[in-house]
């Protein structure tokens, strides 16, 4: 089976989740009710979107996916190796009261494209040749979905991570409980939405690479040289 040029996408998403700071307001005033600390345990934190966008980085290293695709049939002319990841940092907030206690994200930053896409070339094709322009000209355009994808993933974060994490990002406790599950818990129902925009926006990325990764599109890109 001849296959020009394939990508790789490894759909791992990479998670971090770092404790930047813990903050207790003081309140000189009357103390809130219950309802009221309920409402303030419910705000959605503050977002941050740093969006990365990285030039390819040309690689001699062999993709560890080569060997499998040989051994499947496959006669491989390039490869894009992307990871569309993510990273989530965290910044907290303990609001201690007369009415109870409230632990609640207060801040999150999110980095996307956090790893820098590599692309590799069969050696054996002559660096400059025609044959050599066409298959980077396909990677390069896999990377170009991936970022898109990175663009469209952090735009919709800042548009509506604070709006779906409302009443998900607090958690009203006893005095004098253990944070760190709370904190956890918190922590994964943030990552549950955060991978599930992650999803969407990945799906979209792969729909543009499939259509480009067929028997027809590698013929018409073979024949470019012939």
């Amino acid at each position: 089976m001849f296959r020009t040029v394939k990508k790789i996408t490894a759909k791992a998403t990479i998670l971090l989740a770092v404790v930047a700071g813990l903050a207790t307001p003081a309140f000189a005033a009357k103390p809130p009710s219950a309802r009221h600390l309920a409402q303030l345990c419910s705000q959605p934190p503050i977002v941050q979107v740093v969006e990365n966008i990285k030039p390819a980085q040309i690689t001699k290293s062999q993709p560890a996916s080569f060997s499998k695709k040989i051994r499947a049939g496959w006669r491989i002319q390039g490869l894009a190796e992307l990871k569309r990841a993510f990273k989530a940092n965290f910044q907290w907030e303990m609001v201690n009261t007369s009415a109870g206690s409230c632990l609640r994200i207060k801040a999150i930053q999110v980095q996307t494209g956090v790893i820098q896409p590599k692309i590799w070339i069969n050696p054996r094709i002559r660096r400059n040749s025609c044959e050599y322009r066409v298959t980077l000209g396909h990677e390069q355009q896999h990377v170009q979905n991936h970022n898109t994808y990175i663009r469209s993933f952090s735009n919709d974060l800042r548009r509506n991570l604070a709006s779906r994490l409302r009443g998900n990002g607090g958690m009203v406790i006893k005095a004098g409980s253990d944070t760190r599950a709370v904190k956890d818990a918190l922590m994964q129902r943030t990552l549950n939405v955060l991978h599930q925009i992650n999803n969407q926006h990945d799906a979209v990325a792969d729909n543009k690479d499939r259509r480009m990764d067929t028997e027809s599109n590698y013929r018409r890109e073979y024949n470019i040289c012939r």
